[in-house]
């Protein structure tokens, strides 16, 4: 049987092989991705844009296609690539094609070309939903009038990101409306994705994590560090810093020790100032009198995130809008204590007050009161980590959720 997986991104094995460096999103793909490969009856095909010209090489048992383009060929449709892919196509002979996120448009580009070819969508974020709350709350004119000048000159910040996904949005509702499939993990992304296409077939398979994750040792309150906040990466309004600091700025003079650490933003501990985002965060940092309560941490590995997440009092994933976090999945599977906002499908994995707190995104007075009961309650905090690693343990079976792939894809 073969497979035929569409990216976002070019993944490490295939990275490896360049001698290039890849991005730190999509690792739930890799252990996927490695397990795959090896199956006997299954035979891998990863194909993404990348580069200056097509490129066809095996490796790691994958076939890996790189077709020539940047972000701008994904993010605006490009007609050019249906050729390519065609060729892709004659080349592989994929009994299905899965795409892996419905944000850019290179994926249906293919659909388009090959409509013969079965295709399943694995749900990574719905734009339909993501456009209405891009700017996580805040009036757009921080992101009109505060565009650094990077930003003017360029023309990408973040009211202009929102006006493209605005225009994706239509693409994306094509390729659901052209899909058999999708590989939803959650009620949100499946309701969502039924209402623009009640026919679609729906299968639920949970994510496999990066290596770093199953390799590492579990939360224990002794090892962290107290009254320690580790969020996840904020380097747009969608998720949702600029409530988090609210929500710390209230319990600074009862915690005058509370750290926020940032991963995704700034480097070396400092905000750098590159987006209208990031200076609305700089000047609130200082209205708020938080200069010594927050830690912008910049890219991070997976032994990175592992450290951070087992020395962290508590994980807050405050996002407008989620689909299926990888970082709270990541933090209760090691048990570190997480409150999330009740948006998107976090509200289906984490269950308030049983292995984590959920509160209601605008209201950060209850998200204060959330982290100041794991703060002052270690027995709350062990409890909660207990429950997560339970759970999350099941949900994260890779050889499971490899056989589950192989079931899906033989069904299709």
């Amino acid at each position: 049987m073969k497979i035929l997986w569409i990216t976002n991104m070019l993944l490490p094995d295939a990275a490896e092989y360049l001698d290039e460096q890849t991005g730190s999103s999509g690792t739930w793909m890799i252990d996927i991705s490695r397990k795959l490969a090896q199956g006997e009856d299954t035979e891998l095909a990863v194909a993404c844009i990348h580069g200056d010209e097509y490129r066809v090489f095996d490796h790691a048992g994958i076939r890996w296609y790189l077709l020539p383009g940047t972000g701008k060929t994904m993010l605006f449709y490009t007609k050019s690539l249906e050729k390519l892919w065609k060729r892709v196509r004659d080349d592989f002979a994929p009994d299905l094609v899965h795409i892996h996120g419905t944000e850019y448009s290179h994926g249906l580009a293919f659909m388009r070309a090959c409509p013969e070819i079965k295709a399943i969508i694995s749900v990574q974020g719905i734009l339909n939903r993501i456009k209405d709350v891009d700017f996580g709350g805040l009036p757009r004119r921080h992101f009109i009038f505060g565009r650094t000048f990077r930003q003017y000159c360029r023309l990408n910040g973040e009211y202009e990101l929102h006006c493209l996904h605005c225009i994706n949005a239509k693409h994306e509702r094509e390729m659901l409306e052209r899909a058999y499939a999708i590989n939803g993990v959650n009620v949100w992304d499946t309701s969502l994705c039924k209402s623009i296409n009640p026919s679609l077939k729906v299968y639920k398979i949970e994510y496999n994590l990066r290596d770093e994750m199953y390799d590492s040792p579990k939360w224990s309150l002794d090892a962290v560090r107290r009254h320690t906040i580790f969020t996840n990466p904020g380097g747009t309004p969608l998720k949702g810093v600029h409530q988090l600091l609210e929500a710390v700025a209230l319990l600074k003079d009862k915690y005058p020790d509370i750290l926020v650490r940032v991963p995704g933003m700034g480097r070396d501990g400092r905000l750098t100032v590159a987006s209208a985002y990031a200076k609305y965060i700089q000047k609130r940092i200082k209205s708020l009198g938080l200069e010594n309560h927050v830690e912008f941490l910049g890219r991070q590995t997976g032994a990175q995130m592992c450290e951070n997440m087992l020395t962290a009092h508590a994980t807050v994933i405050p996002s407008a809008i989620e689909g299926t976090s990888l970082i709270l999945r990541e933090a209760m599977f090691l048990g570190c204590p997480c409150i999330a906002s009740f948006r998107g499908g976090m509200a289906d994995f984490i269950a308030d007050k049983q292995d984590g707190f959920l509160y209601d995104y605008q209201e950060y007075p209850v998200l204060a009161a959330r982290l100041d009961e794991l703060f002052s309650n270690d027995e709350l905090a062990k409890r909660f980590s207990a429950a997560a690693i339970e759970k999350a343990t099941v949900a994260h079976d890779r050889e499971r959720n490899v056989a589950d792939y192989i079931a899906m894809y033989h069904d299709i």
